[in-house]
């Protein structure tokens, strides 16, 4: 609308003697693009040149905030329409934490048939990208608040797999976990094996602790002393 009237102004007030429509409507787009033009006459129309950029900058600074409220509005509904399909589910596993460990074991779940639910604090992850272009629903939050559990409805899992980086999150999630589902396996990840086997025994809770890194050495031994 503004560019039309500016371009209307122009043309009715005979600018740069007498220009075609079409002409005064190039310069306009010239000058809310805050490109320079032919001085403009009469002298009043000085003033629409002067006002024109500065329009013209105003409406790109709306358009930009427009473009990341938009922005922002979608990434919140992505996150909400997951914890939507988490919340039908029933019987499904829950990974926590979509390092190397917890997606490839998203992709195997996946592919042997089973419903998939994921939770990380990091959305940037190569993981994250891949489990959503799987359909796989992915909460994005801290797994230790007892809010984004729910928005992976573990509750009604199967089984649920706490395999972050951080040891200590681990546990208290796994004890999260069984607090609000009894009867869920749950499997909690710990990199030192023996920290995994006092806690074994040390804790009230039915949760299975596992060192990924102990488990590869036993089986790669085991396949040594197979071929030998």
């Amino acid at each position: 609308m503004t560019l039309l009237a500016s371009t209307l102004v122009l043309y009715l007030a005979g600018a740069w003697g007498g220009a075609s429509l079409l002409v005064c409507l190039v310069r306009s787009v010239y000058m809310m693009t805050i490109e320079s033009v032919d001085p403009v006459s009469p002298w009043y129309l000085e003033l629409l040149v002067f006002v024109l950029p500065l329009l013209g900058i105003i409406f790109a600074a709306e358009g930009l905030i427009s473009a990341t409220v938009l922005f922002l509005n979608r990434s919140q509904r992505v996150g909400e329409w997951n914890a939507v399909i988490a919340s039908t589910y029933s019987g499904h596993t829950v990974v926590c934490g979509l390092g190397q460990l917890g997606g490839t074991l998203c992709q195997g779940l996946l592919e042997s048939g089973h419903k998939v639910v994921a939770i990380d604090i990091d959305g940037e992850l190569p993981d994250i990208v891949t489990a959503r272009r799987r359909d796989i629903p992915v909460i994005i939050g801290d797994m230790t608040m007892a809010e984004v559990l729910v928005e992976a409805n573990v509750a009604k899992a199967a089984c649920v797999v706490v395999c972050s980086g951080d040891d200590l999150a681990n546990i208290e999630t796994a004890i999260m976990v069984r607090e609000v589902n009894s009867g869920a396996a749950v499997y909690a990840r710990v990199f030192k094996k023996s920290l995994a086997d006092k806690i074994n025994q040390a804790l009230r809770y039915d949760i299975t602790t596992f060192s990924p890194y102990a488990t590869a050495a036993e089986s790669i031994l085991a396949q040594m002393q197979q071929g030998s």
